[in-house]
């Protein structure tokens, strides 16, 4: 598989990049770069890079949060800017040639730290790989593994992206180390909490998956609505932050008690019906027609399904934040 093929390389990438600098020398450029970055770059012996921001392009599903007044990302690159202002640059970001734009990058992973070497008017220091979309996606994934600085809505939303831009299942899992129940927690999170909501509310990184869980059922349920939502996060004062907001959200369900609640039903195949409450989830299969046969097969094979599900829940569970 082509995710895999370059995953050694991936991972010394990510090891240079946590453990420190070569030293810069300003005689050649490193021999993976495309002709038109020869005069672009001063190549370190360690493969490390100086590049001007300005030849740096957007690539890739996003993996944070645009920086907003409730997102602690603003106050994260401000304070790389003072760090790298007294200190240096002490960490590498990962670049890869822009296929379509001879002489530019795109970034894999290291855009704040991009955006406070920009506003100091410095060149970042990068290594550059030749990575395909499948590589750099695991690529991006395993660093945001290593550096464990993303929260469980960040995740989701970068799990949703990394699907929404035609990358399978598999990637996904592979990119995030994730088994198949947590990325359909994560995509049920994403998807059902409107992106409007989440991005008013923040990363909330003190916040797992049981509340963010909570939110997404509110909303599939009918027991919230985004016009509930933002009136409740527009009565918070502006330095209200991301986990006060997300409580605050969640507050809000108890007060309005249980009545506005409706189910949810779904036909996921003809002949199926699943009907989502507050208190219950029901499965209904017609014996009937042409879907008797499979209603007989179900009711024979349905302990085995469902122990076969809870088994992949708990698998999917342990070890994640709670």
């Amino acid at each position: 598989m082509a995710l895999n093929k370059n995953k050694t390389g991936i991972m010394a990438a990510i090891s240079a990049a946590t453990e420190g600098e070569a030293p810069i020398s300003q005689n050649r450029a490193h021999r993976s770069l495309p002709k038109g970055t020869v005069g672009s770059v001063r190549a370190g012996l360690g493969g490390i890079q100086e590049i001007d921001t300005a030849l740096i392009l957007p690539w890739g599903p996003q993996d944070r949060l645009k920086l907003t007044a409730v997102n602690s990302a603003n106050e994260d690159v401000l304070d790389l800017v003072e760090s790298i202002k007294q200190s240096g640059q002490q960490v590498p970001v990962l670049l890869r040639p822009a296929g379509k734009h001879d002489g530019k990058f795109e970034v894999v992973y290291g855009r704040r730290r991009i955006l406070a070497c920009q506003q100091l008017g410095v060149p970042v220091k990068a290594l550059i790989r030749t990575l395909d979309d499948s590589e750099a996606l695991i690529a991006k994934g395993l660093e945001n593994a290593s550096r464990q600085d993303l929260s469980f809505y960040e995740r989701a939303r970068f799990a949703l992206a990394i699907l929404d831009q035609g990358h399978s299942r598999d990637q996904a899992q592979q990119a995030l180390s994730i088994s198949k129940n947590t990325l359909s927690q994560l995509e049920r999170v994403a998807r059902l909490i409107p992106d409007r909501v989440g991005e008013a509310i923040g990363p909330a990184h003190g916040a797992g998956r049981p509340k963010w869980m909570t939110l997404a059922a509110a909303f599939e349920g009918g027991a919230m609505t985004k016009t509930d939502a933002m009136k409740v996060l527009h009565g918070l004062s502006d330095d209200a932050g991301s986990d006060a907001r997300l409580q605050a959200v969640l507050g809000s369900l108890n007060k309005r008690g249980p009545k506005n609640a409706r189910p949810v039903q779904r036909a996921p195949v003809d002949g199926a019906l699943v009907k989502s409450t507050k208190s219950s989830v029901t499965v209904t299969i017609k014996r009937a027609g042409d879907t008797t046969a499979f209603a007989d097969w179900f009711d024979e094979n349905i302990d085995r399904l469902i122990t076969e599900s809870y088994r992949s829940f708990r698998n999917g569970s342990e070890g994640k934040g709670s």
